[in-house]
């Protein structure tokens, strides 16, 4: 989905991203994704308000039972480009995202990383007589995020 730099601001905290990662797999009320993140009900209400505010959440489904109105809200995307967004020169593609890891995660997540880089080495190689190949560099970071930034 093609987003907007206000856009880009609200989806940066890791636990909106979160959010709209358990949204985009089916649509919820804000007490449940409450429930399923183990957070304040009013702090998950608080950051859906936020993404609706900046299109990134609609609300798939409204249900009245005994007078209660629950709204359940979907993702509509999982995947965001901001076009206004100048690549470095000689970048061709690129992404990032803010996510909840544990260590064992992350050890699992570079070892993944590093796969890949392998896997595509060997691909390079067996397929350099065929194709036209040209010289990358393809880089990852995994930063920790300050836990103050999340709560924002």
């Amino acid at each position: 989905m093609e987003i907007n730099w206000e856009q880009q601001k609200a989806i940066s905290n890791p636990l909106r991203s979160r959010i709209i990662a358990l949204l985009y797999e089916k649509p919820m009320t804000p007490k449940q994704t409450a429930d399923l993140l183990g957070k304040n009900p009013g702090t998950v209400y608080y950051h859906i308000q936020q993404l609706v505010k900046h299109a990134i959440l609609k609300v798939d489904s409204v249900n009245t039972e005994k007078g209660i109105i629950e709204k359940y809200y979907r993702s509509k995307a999982i995947s965001f480009r901001n076009p206004e967004q100048e690549s470095p020169a000689g970048q061709v593609d690129g992404g990032s995202t803010k996510i909840y890891l544990s260590e064992k995660l992350v050890n699992q997540l570079s070892k993944d990383l590093e796969d890949l880089f392998y896997k595509y080495g060997h691909l390079s190689y067996k397929e350099k007589d065929n194709e036209a190949q040209f010289p990358y560099s393809v880089e990852f970071l995994i930063g920790k995020q300050n836990e103050k930034e999340e709560e924002k």
